[in-house]
C-alpha cells in the first residue's frame, strides 16, 4: 500500500485547480483501482506514523478494510485540519477519514457519511494543575490545533481563557509540556491518545465528565453532492458494524487489546446506525 502522495495519472493537478469530475467519486475509485484517502498522521491511535515508519489506527485501519471491500488497493495522504476539505474539493482524494467532527457548517460544502465514532470533548492537563473543570480555566490558557472546531467551541464554553493555536495536536501537548499552556482541548479518544503516547503518561489527566464542554460525532467526508458515493460508504461502514469488524479495530486500537482500554461507555455508548433492507 503506497503512502503518501502517490501520483496516480489524473491527480498530478496544481493546487488551484479544482475538480471538475463527471463521474462519482465510487466510479473513479473502481476504475483506477485505488482508493486515495486522506489520514491523520499525527493522531495517536487513530491515524499516526508507527515505530516502523507506517501508518498506523484506528481510522487507518477503518479505512483498509473499506478499500478491501470494495476490492481495489488504498492510498494514504497525510491531512491536517486546515487543508483536508481542500484537497478533497481539488480532486486530490477520494475521502477523508481524519477525525472530522460533523458540523453543519461543514457540510455546507461536503457531503458526510455516517458516524463511525462519537468523542466527547473535555481537556488534558498535568494533574497537578489542579484544573477540574472548564471553570477553572478562566483566566488560563488552552492549546489548540488551529483548524480544527475547538478554535470556536471552546472560547464559547470559556470565554475567559487565552487561546493559543498550534500547526497540529501535538504541537499545542508540547506547549503543555513546558508549561506555555495549561490545557489542551479537544475529543477526549486524542487526548487519550496524546497522552499515552507522552514520555510520562501519569504526568497528565484527562478529565472526566467535569471537563466536558460538547462531544461530536466522527464521519468520512467525499464531496459535496455525491450521493452515490455517499450511500456506498455508508454500506460499507453498516457492514463492518454488523460482521463485528468495526468493534475488533476498535478492540485493537482504542479498547481491551490497546493501550488505551477504552470501553464504549467512554464514547457514550457508540453504535453505528444499521439501516434495515
Amino acid at each position: 500500500m503506497a503512502l503518501g502522495l502517490a501520483m496516480v495519472a489524473g491527480i498530478s493537478a496544481p493546487a488551484s485547480a479544482q475538480c471538475s469530475c463527471t463521474k462519482t467519486m465510487i466510479d473513479e475509485v473502481k476504475e483506477r483501482g485505488v482508493l486515495r484517502a486522506g489520514v491523520k498522521n499525527d493522531a495517536p491511535y487513530l491515524g499516526f506514523v508507527d515505530d516502523k515508519g507506517e501508518l498506523a489506527g484506528f481510522e487507518i485501519d477503518i479505512v483498509k478494510d473499506l478499500a478491501r471491500r470494495l476490492n481495489v488497493k488504498v492510498e494514504f495522504e497525510p491531512v491536517k485540519a486546515s487543508n483536508r476539505v481542500q484537497l478533497l474539493q481539488q480532486g486530490r482524494i477520494d475521502i477523508i477519514v481524519a477525525t472530522v467532527s460533523h458540523y453543519r457548517n461543514r457540510d455546507r460544502v461536503v457531503d458526510f457519511t455516517l458516524p463511525y465514532l462519537y468523542t466527547p470533548q473535555t481537556l488534558l492537563v498535568k494533574k497537578a494543575s489542579g484544573i477540574k473543570s472548564m471553570a477553572d480555566m478562566a483566566g488560563k490558557r488552552f492549546g489548540l490545533d488551529a483548524g480544527s472546531g475547538a478554535v470556536k467551541n471552546v472560547p464559547r464554553a470559556q470565554p475567559k481563557a487565552i487561546v493559543q493555536t498550534f500547526q497540529n495536536w501535538p504541537e499545542a501537548f508540547f506547549a503543555l509540556e513546558r508549561g506555555t499552556v495549561d490545557a489542551v482541548a479537544t475529543d477526549n479518544l486524542l487526548l487519550a491518545g496524546l497522552r499515552a503516547a507522552s514520555p510520562d503518561p501519569s504526568v497528565y489527566e484527562v478529565v472526566g465528565k467535569e471537563g466536558f464542554y460538547g462531544g461530536a460525532y466522527y464521519a468520512a467526508v467525499v464531496r459535496e453532492n455525491d450521493s452515490k458515493s455517499r450511500d456506498a460508504i455508508n454500506f460499507l461502514l453498516q457492514d463492518q458494524w454488523k460482521d463485528g469488524t468495526w468493534m475488533a479495530i476498535f478492540d485493537k486500537w482504542l479498547g481491551k487489546d490497546s493501550a488505551l482500554k477504552m470501553t464504549l461507555a467512554d464514547f457514550n455508548d457508540f453504535s453505528i446506525p444499521v439501516w434495515d433492507e
